[in-house]
């Protein structure tokens, strides 16, 4: 089980005083921190197969039904080659949309992860994903702005057997049952 650190503990315990969350979400952090303090996944992401083949990869072939037909190649652009990356899943605080959620895990240090990421975490690491009730895509590229004005955002989801591969809106609000796919940049 992964422990927070004093340093760890003492963010939080800033971010109380801050305003920037609430005594609820610290109590559910000193309760449970491994929600907050999450462990590294190794995972390797090959670009080089394309979107929709990696999303079909990582639902499986009895789930192919559940991938969102708005996600494609022209909206969702993927990086170059393959690539080894150590990616985590890290919660949204309680009332936080994904706009804030973003701006905050930027501003500690993280790098948001895309949609060839999401994918590949999903196909490798789906019991991790299970965890949460959707884990969500939020960087730059994983961003589609329809042409209303508002933006989407993928998002994974396991129950079971069952595996989806979707869009969300990138106002709502969310609550710490979900989570979004980081790495730690080197700031």
């Amino acid at each position: 089980m992964t422990k927070p650190t004093f340093e760890q503990t003492q963010h939080f315990y800033r971010l109380v005083e801050e305003g920037k969350i609430t005594r609820a979400n610290f109590q559910a952090f000193l309760e449970k921190p491994t929600k907050f303090v999450a462990d590294f996944f190794a995972t390797t992401v090959n670009n080089g197969v394309g979107l929709i083949s990696l999303i079909k990869l990582a639902v499986g072939p009895n789930n192919l039904s559940n991938i969102n037909s708005d996600i494609t190649p022209e909206r969702f652009k993927l990086g170059e080659g393959v690539r080894d990356v150590k990616l985590q899943v890290l919660p949204y605080l309680d009332g936080e949309t994904s706009e804030d959620c973003a701006k905050r895990l930027v501003s500690e240090g993280h790098t948001l992860e895309n949609t060839g990421e999401l994918a590949a975490f999903l196909a490798q690491h789906p019991e991790e994903v299970e965890r949460w009730s959707w884990v969500f895509a939020l960087g730059e590229a994983s961003r589609w702005e329809h042409p209303d004005g508002s933006v989407s955002m993928p998002c994974a989801g396991v129950d079971g057997t069952d595996r989806g591969f979707d869009l969300d809106w990138f106002g709502r609000q969310c609550d710490s049952r979900y989570g979004v796919l980081v790495s730690v940049s080197s700031k």
